[in-house]
């Protein structure tokens, strides 16, 4: 089990990856990192530390809570800080990052 810092580098270094590979050609390198973090670091404190609290007694309830709200939010922060984007293209982008972050989450 990762603690929220080995979590936060994971989480903010695949998901940058991921909308690198997704929206290269796009927009700068740079600029999708920058803003894949910014999307991450918004969400991932309430993911660890405000739904476990609310939702103390269903771990499932919890983490369907958590990353609906994640996948949400960021696609938000995505459609935001990438004023071309279409709702479509963030809420796409929103949902892989997230699914490949809660998958390897779980394995580690």
């Amino acid at each position: 089990m990762l603690d929220f810092f080995s979590a936060y580098v994971v989480t903010i270094t695949l998901e940058a990856v991921i909308a690198i590979l997704l929206l290269k050609g796009k927009y700068e390198e740079r600029l999708i990192a920058r803003n894949a973090v910014i999307a991450s670091s918004l969400t991932l404190p309430f993911v660890w530390f405000v739904f476990p609290a609310l939702l103390s007694e269903s771990w499932a309830l919890q983490t369907t809570v958590a990353e609906v709200f994640a996948f949400v939010v960021e696609a938000g922060v995505y459609r935001a800080l990438f004023p071309k984007m279409g709702w479509v293209d963030a809420l796409k982008v929103s949902l892989i990052c997230n699914a490949a972050s809660f998958l390897v989450g779980l394995a580690l």
